[in-house]
């Protein structure tokens, strides 16, 4: 057994994308927490907490959605950042929905209209799993695939990339749809999603109240 010493590593720090509201899920963001279950269910070991800390701490310099495909880029150890490559399986297919306008129609005017609004309705899961499929990320049925040099897959950058994600859920629900194939309404397409995202150190509201707080105010 080897007896050679090796020194600790640490990543380059980044200033990208900062999950934040996955410290805390907000009470009703049931879909969020599922999704950071379905992360817990790949059992990762140690590399999840390492991932949720690279979410954390701005190592995910960018990320886009363009339909069911996420490609982001994670700062590691190496000057140039990973690629993080994930490919959702659609939900519209021969043996699922056969549109997203068949999916809208039975979820209902009331149910699309609590998603636009920025909550997620529990009929979605309900049809999800009428249909043997999930809305959340699965080992053997969606596809991950980073550049580092790590042979378990996923990887920590990957589930950064994930955690990261699931902080975007908190604010967009819409997005665990479109991450499926399918589109709420007919004028916005899927494509190059622009995500809420925070960048920077803290919260812009973060930064006022810590100023309300100094000044009195």
């Amino acid at each position: 057994m080897s007896k050679k010493k090796y020194a600790p590593r640490f990543p380059r720090a980044g200033n990208g994308f900062r999950a934040q509201d996955i410290r805390v899920v907000p009470r009703g963001a049931w879909w969020v927490k599922r999704w950071l279950q379905a992360i817990d269910g790949m059992h990762l070991g140690a590399r999840a907490g390492r991932g949720k800390f690279y979410a954390e701490q701005g190592q995910v310099t960018s990320l886009c959605v363009n339909g069911t495909h996420v490609e982001a880029s994670v700062l590691g150890v190496r000057p140039d950042p990973y690629v993080v490559k994930i490919d959702f399986a659609p939900a519209v297919s021969s043996d699922g929905y056969e549109s997203s306008a068949a999916f809208c129609e039975r979820l209902g005017a009331m149910s699309i209209g609590r998603i636009l609004a920025g909550e997620m309705p529990t009929l979605v899961d309900e049809l999800f799993s009428v249909k043997g499929r999930s809305l959340y990320p699965t080992l053997g049925v969606d596809q991950f695939w980073c550049s580092c040099p790590d042979w378990s897959k996923p990887c920590k950058h990957i589930a950064a990339v994930l955690y990261l994600l699931g902080d975007v859920l908190v604010r967009e629900p819409m997005l665990l749809l479109r991450l499926r194939g399918i589109t709420l309404m007919q004028d916005i397409g899927a494509d190059d999603m622009v995500l809420p995202l925070w960048s920077g150190k803290e919260k812009f509201a973060d930064f006022l109240e810590r100023i309300y707080r100094r000044t009195g105010v």
